[in-house]
């Protein structure tokens, strides 16, 4: 007598469904509902044994889907009290804040900015972190809170209002700024705004989103250089877990942070904030021949000046030296290739510059804590 063949778990999507998605569905053998094509109403007789849903208990709409479901997990990007009841996968907004002041700090920047919301409420500890990393690496940190309307009769006057306190404040913050927005969204918004009041993007200011959303980073003015909040992670993560609840596991005490993979850097971050010029100089000429094999003496004699006095500059405005910097972009454009291609992860050594396989992966395995190829496969989407 043949075994009763197992019927296939039915989760149901309160999110978008994306490939990442699928592709953990199709392994796991799940049958997936997606909710927004039935109102979120789950149709009679359809049992559905967990769910993965965005928004938080709060909502009327996951009220209804909790009491239809064995199991259910929340990947949400900010917390939320209900949190304590419904579990959620978060970003690790510690690491963003820490990894956003770096990013300025590597630049050369000495003013740093956040604007938030009025009180910061679930984005606190993005700001905190920011704030703390910054003055540890001898920046200064301004903030910007502006208050939300909470009930707008007139969309057009909140948003010149909101533009107008933006402007204000920032004629009033030391530049070049490093500015952090809470999305992309807002930072796109923010680069527009100060556009139109005269700032020079990436000569003036500096603008790092969050998210990493392509739609939006790749069309703003200037293209915006944002953290990626890995999505990917997040979502295996949340997969993960609601199979072990599904199988009867307890719940987690505490919601499951998840890191960022790092930030994907374009035109908005690419300024060059420290006053000597020949450092200036010697960053822009490492940054556009990542791919040759390069010697502090190759650097020194393209900038014209002598090695030691351009170590000693180096030095003095960014805290590391020529080799450190080299070899920090170049692990950075890597990061970038990794999942902007799908080139062969062997093909992509010599286009930043390593010659040797086993260097590049002993450097970038001390930089990440893995592999390249996990790298590449924990960040897929």
């Amino acid at each position: 007598m043949s075994a009763t063949r197992r019927k296939a778990p039915t989760v149901a999507l309160g999110i978008s469904p994306s490939p990442r998605i699928l592709a953990e569905a199709q392994q796991r053998g799940w049958r997936l509902v997606q909710l927004q094509y039935c109102r979120y109403v789950i149709p009679p007789g359809l049992e559905i044994e967990g769910a993965l849903l965005e928004t938080p208990i709060p909502d009327p709409r996951t009220r209804k889907i909790l009491a239809r479901v064995r199991a259910a997990v929340r990947i949400g990007v900010a917390p939320t009290r209900g949190d304590r009841r419904l579990p959620a996968i978060l970003p690790d907004q510690a690491a963003e804040g820490r990894l956003a002041a770096e990013h300025f700090a590597e630049r050369g920047f000495h003013h740093v900015g956040y604007v938030g919301n009025r009180p910061l409420q679930e984005l606190r500890t993005l700001f905190e972190r920011f704030r703390d990393r910054a003055a540890e690496l001898g920046m200064k940190c301004h903030l910007l809170q502006i208050t939300p309307v909470e009930r707008v009769v007139d969309l057009d006057s909140c948003i010149l209002s909101k533009q107008k306190t933006f402007t204000d404040w920032l004629r009033t913050v030391p530049q070049p700024l490093g500015l952090l927005a809470p999305n992309d969204k807002r930072a796109a918004r923010y680069a527009m705004w100060a556009a139109e009041a005269g700032f020079r993007m990436s000569v003036d200011i500096a603008i790092l989103g969050r998210g990493n959303r392509l739609e939006i980073c790749e069309s703003a003015v200037p293209p915006l250089s944002s953290i990626d909040m890995n999505a990917g992670g997040r979502i295996g993560a949340a997969c993960d877990l609601l199979a072990r609840l599904m199988a009867g596991e307890p719940p987690p005490r505490a919601p499951v942070i998840v890191p960022p993979t790092g930030i994907v850097e374009r035109e908005s971050t690419r300024l060059l904030a420290t006053p000597d010029p020949d450092v200036a100089a010697a960053l822009r000429y490492l940054w556009d021949h990542l791919a040759q094999d390069l010697s502090v003496n190759d650097v020194a004699r393209a900038v014209g000046v002598a090695r030691r006095k351009l170590e000693r500059a180096f030095q003095r405005s960014l805290r590391r030296g020529i080799n450190d910097e080299l070899r920090r972009k170049r692990l950075e454009e890597r990061c970038r290739l990794l999942l902007a291609t799908d080139l062969p992860v062997a093909q992509l050594g010599p286009a930043v510059g390593f010659r040797s396989l086993t260097n590049l992966n002993r450097a970038f395995k001390a930089a990440h804590g893995m592999t390249p190829q996990q790298y590449r496969t924990r960040n897929a989407e």
